[in-house]
């Protein structure tokens, strides 16, 4: 069986071509190769890179029934594996999609039905046990947010919304990405064209009034939402680079759940401070050089 995703080769660096050509032949199959698959998957969303690619493909094809079969935890490979299953499972212009007849689903066995109890014949009701609060496991820091640097290399009026500017954004060695933003009434093509921004990389992917969007171009805004501008990148910060924030280290998740309900919640601590510097919960938004800016201060960022 053969799948590869559609990213073009001309968007991968000589190395992870190399990656690619490395890792489209491996096979998790048994303990080792599964652990081994496993540990590779510990610091990194995709086999190569941080785009998916023909080696995401032919690994999971390779792997998924031993993924599936294993009683061990294998935490950071079926993470891997449910992120190309829901991308794979993708139609219509996703640049990520599978090809539609090669893609085993990883899917999550239904709950078996209990069947009801008879009805108790002692005359005497069950006292009802007292119910345990949940315990919640979804990650609701900023770390859940994948926040990468990008150019915006051209755009575009979308042909279906006159508030939306169409864009494609590059990350450098990552790849481009075809993003929908509702900028129209704040932005000009010019200002918009070679812009360097801030952008959630790992929203899911979705049509915006039939056009595909791939992630999402942070602005803040004024109270009344008669200013918007671009949380800015610092110039020396590398295309691509990941946003960092101090004290919050976790892995990004693979794609949020629009219904965690994470991006709502992290995004009521996301605000500009005094000095313009964007900030969660007072931590700024940190590249290799230096913090992130924007001319809205005091401003929250969406």
């Amino acid at each position: 069986m053969t799948a590869a995703f559609a990213t073009p080769a001309a968007a991968l660096t000589p190395e992870i071509a190399a990656d690619v050509a490395t890792w489209s032949a491996f096979a998790a199959t048994d303990a080792t190769t599964l652990a081994t698959l496993d540990a590779h998957l510990a610091t990194r969303a995709t086999m190569c890179g941080h785009v998916l690619t023909a080696a995401d493909a032919s690994v999971y094809c390779a792997s998924i029934a031993a993924i599936k079969a294993s009683s061990e935890a294998l935490v950071h490979a079926r993470r891997w594996a449910a992120f190309v299953s829901a991308r794979g499972g993708a139609s219509g212009d996703d640049a990520y999609a599978l090809a539609a007849s090669a893609v085993p689903r990883f899917e999550v066995a239904a709950p078996v039905e209990k069947k009801p109890s008879a009805p108790s014949t002692s005359g005497q009701e069950k006292k009802k046990k007292e119910d345990k609060p949940k315990v919640s496991t979804v990650n609701m820091d900023v770390s859940c947010l994948d926040i990468r640097v990008g150019r915006i290399e051209t755009a575009w009026e979308h042909p279906e919304a006159d508030k939306l500017w169409a864009e494609k954004i590059s990350f450098g060695e990552f790849g481009e990405r075809q993003i929908c933003s509702g900028l129209r009434a704040f932005k000009t093509k010019e200002q918009m064209e070679g812009a360097r921004v801030c952008v959630v990389v790992n929203v899911k992917p979705g049509k915006l009034r039939n056009m595909q969007s791939d992630g999402l171009v942070l602005c803040t805004s004024n109270a009344d939402h008669t200013e918007v501008d671009f949380v800015i990148p610092p110039e020396g910060a590398a295309i691509g680079e990941r946003i960092t924030f101090a004290g919050h280290e976790g892995e990004p998740e693979a794609v949020l759940a629009p219904k965690k309900k994470q991006l709502e919640t992290v995004g009521e601590f996301l605000k500009t401070n005094a000095d313009g510097v964007a900030c969660y919960k007072d931590v700024p938004f940190m590249t290799s050089a230096g913090p992130c800016t924007s001319p809205l201060k005091d401003c929250f960022i969406k």
